[in-house]
C-alpha cells in the first residue's frame, strides 16, 4: 500500500533535495533551513525544529559552523556544501 514517507524519512529526503539543487551553496543558517524544509512538509504533521536540524545536515558533506548573531544575542548554526 503506498502512502507518505515516514516522518523522519521525509525530512531526510527534503535535506537531501535541498542540497541537490542548490539550496546549500550558500551559508544558510538553521531558522532558513527549517523554513524551506518545512515548505514540503504536510499541514498536520509536526514541522521540522532547529534543533533537530543538526541530525540530518549531518549526513550530507556539508561544512557547519557557529557564528555570533549579534540581534539575536546568541550563536546561530550555519551550514555549507562542501
Amino acid at each position: 500500500m503506498a502512502g507518505p514517507l515516514p516522518r523522519k524519512k521525509l525530512y531526510r529526503h527534503l535535506m537531501k533535495n535541498m542540497y541537490e539543487t542548490g539550496f546549500f551553496d550558500d551559508w544558510r543558517q538553521t531558522q532558513e533551513v527549517c523554513r524551506e524544509a518545512n515548505k514540503g512538509v504536510p499541514s498536520r504533521w509536526t514541522p521540522i525544529y532547529p534543533s533537530n536540524v543538526h541530525r540530518y545536515a549531518r549526513e550530507l558533506p556539508m561544512q557547519e559552523r557557529f557564528r555570533w548573531d549579534n540581534s539575536v544575542n546568541s550563536m546561530v548554526r550555519e551550514w555549507k556544501r562542501t
